[in-house]
């Protein structure tokens, strides 16, 4: 392994450090494809910003091109796993991740695959109380019913409105 002293990570040893990292996704890994530890290049991200946000922007990209491919694969080609019998190998199965495809899918399509949970103000207690009682009510009570669910929609944001 070569001298690890912070001066001889020359810009081609980064390059060829972000490239590899582009690939696995992995610092420790592409550290040591390119001879060196993790922690050098550690330490130089804290004194090179622009090395810095090379790393930033690597690491973003490898995430969509190796870890959303891997999960993609895992969940919909599945994994091959050994079946055992009686401690000797029999066969394989293909396992699929369900859990992985819901993240997929919740982060490829958050509007359609997100989290629901409906939350009644206090407010709206009041008014469903009022409404049990909506058919004794008079024309004058409607009216003024009608009014304060009027004005309670209007405070909700937008996108729980009716």
């Amino acid at each position: 392994m070569p001298n690890q002293k912070l001066h001889t990570i020359t810009p081609a040893v980064k390059a060829q450090f972000l490239e590899a990292l582009s690939e696995t996704a992995n610092v420790r890994r592409a550290a040591a494809q390119v001879g060196f530890t993790a922690r050098v290049f550690y330490q130089h991200a804290r004194r090179d910003p622009a090395f810095a946000a090379a790393w930033d922007e690597t690491m973003q990209t490898a995430v969509e091109t190796v870890f959303e491919a891997e999960a993609m694969r895992r969940a919909v080609e599945g994994v091959e796993q050994p079946v055992y019998y009686q401690g000797v190998k029999v066969g394989s199965r293909q396992e699929y991740s369900d859990t992985l495809l819901i993240f997929l899918l919740k982060g490829w399509k958050p509007e359609r695959y997100r989290e629901r949970h409906e939350v009644i103000h206090g407010g709206a207690i009041g008014l469903l109380r009022k409404m049990e009682r909506i058919a004794q009510m008079t024309p004058n009570e409607l009216q003024t019913f009608l009014q304060e669910v009027e004005g309670y929609v209007n405070t909700l944001e937008p996108e729980s409105r009716p």
